[in-house]
């Protein structure tokens, strides 16, 4: 696409920008990025600002790798043609949008947002789309899928322009329909700009952010604008009725959101667990697909992975899915990597790993596992740098009020000092009984952590789940707790089944 022909179409669409730059350029435009690495002649660099650097710092390194024109906030000095406008982000996803031929129209499109649960409720409603034929993309915390290969995931919702980038691959491999997760952030920057969704889930609002957010209400409200502004006219959608915020969208879009939850008998997905091991869930499920509840096992554990799948069935529900296809999507759903992870460690007990990285996913993981510990239940955990100071005494006192003995550590602590972090969060460890140590050497605290653990002990593994790298003050270095747990393993002469 001519660089003026992108242009008229952004004014169609009521876009207020200017060109700048070299006079007289028409490029052709294939491509547009964000990222300076990723330039390409023929692309459009777009320039966004950010916390700890600013695109446009980035613009000449990305002219020299070809690009062929710039979409900035201010002109700058590059002798290529520039799109000027007052907010690059939210441009970006629907210019994007244009170059590619508005993807997301081709596409029967699915966001679910909320604090915790939106990783497994995707993973499960694809494996419930594909049970029933229909070839869906992914775009998930974990990895992005488009209908033929799979990459791991730099962000829970790609930026604009690589969001665009990957609904026109879904949609070239024969994709009929995509799902996804709607980060917060992604929907307050309007990263999502260029999309309109058939379906929208909400899984539920907890303590998180709140240094973006400023306050719980904010953050609710940044979720809730998937449903006001990013939704196509006859969306449907499903809300969990057991949060205060869910009940609060269910009662506002009714009838559009159909209800789910394990607490509230109003639930139009309704849940009760009669049996949980470390094997699975059996429960009795009330839905609108029959008169009668019926008994289902989940072989996940703990009554929030039942929540999640309540989600799934919901939001498959509204797509039109029978019970019995939906139901065999769901036992078909693969395993998410660090979302209660468990494996048996051969002459010991059992060790989890989960991405438990706020107090209420803390929580949730530990008490789900509490009832299933004959033995001591054990916890590695640490708290996330330059985020939100508020949770991490919060996370160290849930964790020392449910587990026997809890060992803070490391996760990401980026710029910060984590023996600081540390110290925040056994402050909050200290309201408590439990028994705690620090060890900020995360590999260190995961080698102590196994080394207790006995035959009929539990340890859990919380906060960076599947994630490749820990986040340093020099930068990432590689690390996953997975590996590291299979190291030590090889080191005493155990398995991890």
């Amino acid at each position: 696409m001519k660089l003026s022909a992108l242009a008229g179409e952004l004014k169609n669409r009521s876009l207020d920008f200017r060109l700048a730059g070299s006079k007289g350029a028409d490029p052709e435009i294939g491509l547009l990025v964000s990222d300076s690495r990723k330039s390409a002649p023929g692309a459009i660099f777009a320039c966004v600002p950010g916390l700890h650097s600013n695109g446009a710092s980035f613009a000449a390194e990305a002219v020299k790798a070809g690009c062929s024109a710039l979409l900035c906030e201010k002109e700058l000095a590059a002798d290529v043609p520039q799109i000027v406008c007052r907010d690059v982000r939210s441009v970006m996803g629907l210019a994007a949008a244009v170059l590619y031929g508005d993807p997301a129209l081709k596409l029967n499109m699915t966001a679910v947002t909320g604090t915790n649960g939106k990783t497994t409720s995707v993973f499960m409603l694809r494996s419930m789309l594909e049970r029933a034929g229909i070839k869906t993309g992914m775009l998930s915390t974990v990895c992005c899928f488009d209908g033929e290969d799979t990459e791991p995931s730099e962000h829970t919702t790609p930026e604009g322009s690589d969001l665009q980038l990957w609904l026109r691959r879904m949609a070239a491999n024969g994709c009929r329909a995509c799902v996804m997760e709607a980060s917060s952030h992604s929907i307050a920057q309007g990263r999502l700009t260029g999309c309109k969704f058939d379906r929208a889930g909400f899984t539920n609002l907890t303590a998180d952010h709140l240094d973006y957010h400023r306050d719980a209400e904010s953050y609710f409200q940044a979720k809730r604008t998937l449903f006001t502004a990013y939704t196509k006219d006859g969306w449907r959608g499903s809300a969990n009725i057991d949060d205060p915020y869910g009940a609060r969208l269910c009662e506002e879009f009714a009838p559009r959101l159909c209800s789910y939850g394990v607490r509230d008998s109003r639930a139009g997905f309704c849940g009760s667990v009669k049996a949980s091991t470390l094997a699975g869930v059996s429960a009795e499920i009330k839905t609108p697909w029959s008169v009668e509840p019926f008994a289902f096992t989940l072989p996940l554990i703990g009554e929030y992975n039942l929540q999640n799948a309540l989600q799934a069935l919901s939001l498959a529900w509204t797509l039109g899915l029978g019970r019995e296809e939906a139901l065999a999507g769901l036992l078909a759903a693969p395993r998410v990597p660090g979302r209660l992870e468990r494996y048996k460690i051969t002459g010991g007990g059992v060790c989890v790993i989960d991405f438990a990285h706020n107090p209420d996913g803390l929580q949730n993981a530990l008490s789900a596992l509490r009832p299933l510990c004959s033995g001591k239940l054990r916890v590695v955990f640490g708290a996330g740098g330059e985020g939100d100071r508020s949770k991490r005494p919060l996370m160290g006192e849930v964790a020392a009020g449910i587990a026997d003995e809890i060992i803070i550590t490391s996760d990401n602590p980026k710029s910060e000092d984590p023996r600081e972090i540390a110290a925040a969060a056994e402050e909050g460890a200290k309201r408590r009984s439990a028994a705690r140590q620090v060890i900020i050497d995360r590999e260190e605290a995961i080698f102590k952590g196994l080394s207790l653990t006995g035959a009929n002990d539990v340890l859990v593994l919380a906060g960076k789940g599947p994630e490749r790298s820990q986040i340093l003050k020099d930068g990432p270095v590689p690390f996953n707790d997975c590996e590291v747990m299979k190291k030590w393993c090889r080191e005493n002469d155990r398995e991890a089944l």
